[in-house]
Parts: C-alpha cells; structure tokens; sequence
C-alpha cells in the first residue's frame, strides 16, 4: 500500500489541514503548532517508515531488516514483533543450488501470493568449499541469485548450512569427502534418520568434527568450516533480505547419543556450545547485523528432551525442528523451544517441521504453532509442495492441499505483543489478540501499523473484519490487514471471517 493511499483511507489524517488553519497570532501560539507539527511529521514519518519508502510489497506494510529481538520475539527497527513463516528451500544433488533445478521468479511469487515471508535456504558446504579451504564464489553468487529473486517478492532469506547423514561418503548429504573422517568403522546403508544410530561412520564423522581433527590440510575442520561461514556471511551481509546464518542443521553427538533422548545439557555445553562460539565469531568478524541460528542435538525434535541451548547472554538465534510424530510430543517439542528461548532471551523460529504430504497433519501441527505463538518455515516446498521444480509451479504441478492447508492468515509484525492465535479452516475465522504494550514493557510506538497477512487464497471471496483496540487503515479485502493502535487501547482484538467485499 503507497503513501497516498495510506493517506486518502485515513491514515495520513494527522493534522496537516486543521493546522494550516490554525492563525499564527502569538509567540506562544507558534511554539506550540511549531511542536505539534513535528509531532504529526514525526508520527507520519513513524507510519511511512513502518509502511514502506524501503521494500512495501503487495502483502503490505513489511518489517524492516536487521531484525533484532527482545526476549523470545523477533523485532523489527521500527520495534514491532516480527513473524517469520514460510517454507525450505534445499537443493541437496549437484549442483547444489535452487536455480539449476528451476527455482526461480514464479516460485518466489507463488509463495508471496500464498502469504509466505521467509524462505530457509540451504547451503551446502560440499558445493562451498569442495576441497579444503577453497570456497567456490561462483556457488555463493547462485545463492545470491536466488537470494535476490525472493527479495523482489518480498520475502526473507535463513541461510542454512544443511547436512543430513553427514554426506555422500556415509550414504548422507552436506559434508563433503575431505571433512569425512571415519577412522575406517563399518559404514553400512540405513535410512534417514535411523542412519543416525545405525551407522557408526557418521556418528564417527560427527565426533572427530567436534573433536576438531585436522583435516587433508592440517586445518581443523571447524576452522575450514568457519572460513567458509565467513565468507557466506561476508557475501550477504548487505544483502537486504537477510534473517541470519544457521550453523549446521540437525547436528548429531555421535556414538553417545542415548542421554539425549531425555536431555543431554552436558554434551551439548562440551561440544556444540565451542563450536556455535566459533561460528559466531567468524560470522561477525563480517557481518554483526545478523545472528548466528543454533540447534539442540537432533533427538530434541522427537519431544521428549529439553536443551540448554542457546545459553543466557548468547547472542544467537535458536532453531529447533518439530518431527515427534504425534500431537501431544509434537507441542512438547513447541512448549520446550519456548521455554529454551524465553529463559535465555533469545528469538525462537521453528526452521522445519511437516515432511508429509497429508493436510491433516499439516492443519494439526499449524494449529499447535498457532497456540503457541511459535514462527515456522516447513519442510519442505521441494519435497512436499511442488511435485516437478523443474517446471512451473501452476496448478496440475502442486500438492495442491498441502499447499492449501499451509495458507493461513497470521500476523507478521506487530505494534504490541502477541497474545492469541487461533485459525479455524472450516469456517476461515482467524481470531488474534495482542497486547499494546511492546516486549519488554515498552508503550507501542505512535502511528506504527500491525499488519496482518491474509492469503485470497483463503478468502477468495473476501473477508471482514471486525476489531477492538485499533483502527483498521487498509483498503477492504486487502491483502494485509493493517490497523493502528488506538490511543489509550491496552489490547487489541481481531476478528476475520469470510465476507464479499464492498
């Protein structure tokens, strides 16, 4: 929504008409109409920086990067909670990179339609640096490719350093030959995730990383794999879509992974704290804008462990995955990630979760997302959304009702405080609530919109919607809902059914 718009709905109401008429008789008189016109400047100002003079897309008023975070939440500069939510996006064959299997402009606009802010996209450090301490530039220039193509959509990027089953030469994928070292164990064919405990040349290869052996180089391999966190992170720092850098995905302990299953703070303190540590310091040597996102050991998606990541004073971002498999350990996993995040102040983004392809489930787990107030990237828009990358992503090439039952109004920044999130599909109701009052205790700012996105896909015919607390500024049946706080309002309440529109 422009400016202009913003200002013939009432937005732009703040003053300058009644202002202009106001007779400049005395000194005092001009004092004050000289305070309040740089007040009405400063809360036009505050609304058109929250609106958009930098990236204003067709989802409406987007927050505004660096994020930061107060406690648990994400910020943006303007201080409104952020709410990332979107998809994966892992190319894992070579070469290694989405745009070589087809990625490209019309994805990244399915996605934007669809509502979607935030893309988590894989990096694969056997594509990056394919012999010891070599980074391949040309590989990081086709990430920015893609990189710039969900900018121009609107939408955020995680950089992810993904690995599954560690690599190739242990039936995996991520890590590449020369970082594989197995001391010669069996190295038999499992299926993911059993390889984990089943094959002891991963669990091998995860414990002389964490060891940090030196490599064919002599390099230790996590000063190999930090040169090249460093140079991702040189590359996009920035870059204007950028959430962060996520370390490694789904780590491993090893051989001695069954005090996991309930917990294992003293594992994780000895071994993935030193190397989060290592990977922060070489990411911002580069780039202090953006955070460094951690994980728990990978047994913490299955619900039943807490972790004692990311540690209070840490100043990274926590990730963590939801695969339990059935509801009540799935919200175990949601409850634990929140409780980890709010005890040591950190924001919390839920960077997988699904990898299925019935609806159900899908509908389920969003619903819990919902109830906890937890952001999501699902996994994934390859393996589970669109059937052929390679060719466009129109209807008869979509998991049609994966992709609907991912559709979902949400709120992406808000002046306040989320309180409640709640979506009913049947009868498209979304009922949220926030706060006024800003993380921290902070007053919202003056003049400063929440926007709520709300996807035509599921409100093909239009909605309504009816609100307490703030005034609704958007155009009817816009594609974000953007309201502003009323003055004096200490909650706000939201409530969108269908409805055609005017």
């Amino acid at each position: 929504m422009g400016v202009p718009q913003l200002l013939r709905q009432g937005k732009g109401r703040v003053g300058f008409r009644a202002m202009a008429a106001v007779p400049i008789r005395t000194p005092a008189s001009r004092r004050r109409i000289r305070v309040g016109l740089a007040v009405t400047f400063v809360a036009f100002a505050l609304v058109c920086s929250a609106c958009g003079f930098v990236g204003i897309g067709p989802n409406g008023p987007r927050p505004h990067l660096p994020l930061t975070h107060a406690g648990r939440w994400f910020t943006d500069v303007s201080g409104r909670v952020v709410m990332p939510r979107g998809v994966n996006v892992v190319e894992k064959s070579a070469p290694f990179y989405p745009a070589a299997t087809g990625f490209g402009d019309d994805d990244a606009a399915l996605l934007e339609a669809r509502g979607f802010n935030t893309v988590r996209l894989g990096v694969v450090f056997e594509a990056l640096m394919p012999q010891p301490g070599v980074v391949d530039a040309a590989y990081i220039e086709h990430l920015a490719e893609t990189v710039r193509v969900l900018d121009r959509h609107g939408i955020f990027v995680l950089l992810d350093f993904h690995q599954d089953g560690w690599g190739p030469l242990t039936h995996g994928n991520g890590m590449p030959a020369w970082a594989t070292l197995t001391d010669g164990v069996p190295n038999p064919p499992a299926e993911f995730p059993l390889y984990y405990v089943l094959n002891p040349a991963i669990q091998r290869a995860f414990e002389n990383f964490w060891a940090n052996r030196p490599g064919p180089d002599g390099v230790p391999l996590q000063e190999n794999y930090a040169k090249a966190m460093r140079e991702i992170a040189k590359r996009f720092a920035h870059s204007p879509n950028i959430l962060g850098y996520e370390a490694m995905n789904e780590p491993w302990p090893g051989e001695n992974w069954a005090p996991c299953l309930t917990g294992c703070p003293d594992l994780e303190q000895q071994l993935l704290a030193p190397f989060y540590a290592r990977m922060s310091e070489a990411v911002a040597s580069v780039d202090r804008n953006h955070p460094v996102y951690v994980e728990p050991f990978t047994l913490f998606n299955f619900g039943s462990a807490a972790t004692s990541l990311p540690g209070a004073g840490s100043p990274n971002a926590l990730s963590t995955h939801v695969y339990a498999g059935s509801d009540a350990p799935n919200l175990a996993v949601m409850q634990r990630s929140v409780e980890a995040a709010t005890r040591d102040g950190v924001p919390l983004l839920a960077t997988e979760w699904g990898a299925t392809n019935d609806p159900a489930i899908v509908t389920t787990m969003a619903d819990q997302f919902d109830s906890q107030l937890v952001p999501w990237l699902f996994w994934s828009y390859y393996e589970n959304v669109i059937l052929d990358p390679s060719r466009p992503p129109t209807a008869d090439n979509l998991r049609g009702p994966v992709l609907d039952a991912l559709t979902r109004p949400y709120p992406t920044a808000v002046n306040g405080t989320p309180t409640r999130l709640a979506f009913d599909g049947s009868s498209r109701t979304l009922e949220f609530e926030y706060s006024t009052t800003r993380p921290g205790d902070r007053p919202g700012g003056l003049g400063v919109p929440t926007t709520v996105t709300i996807p035509a896909a599921r409100y093909p015919g239009g909605y309504t919607a009816t609100v307490t607390g703030a005034k609704v500024v958007s155009r009817p049946c816009a594609p974000s809902l953007v309201l502003l706080n009323l003055p004096h309002a200490n909650h706000v309440t939201v409530r969108v059914t269908p409805a055609p529109c005017p």
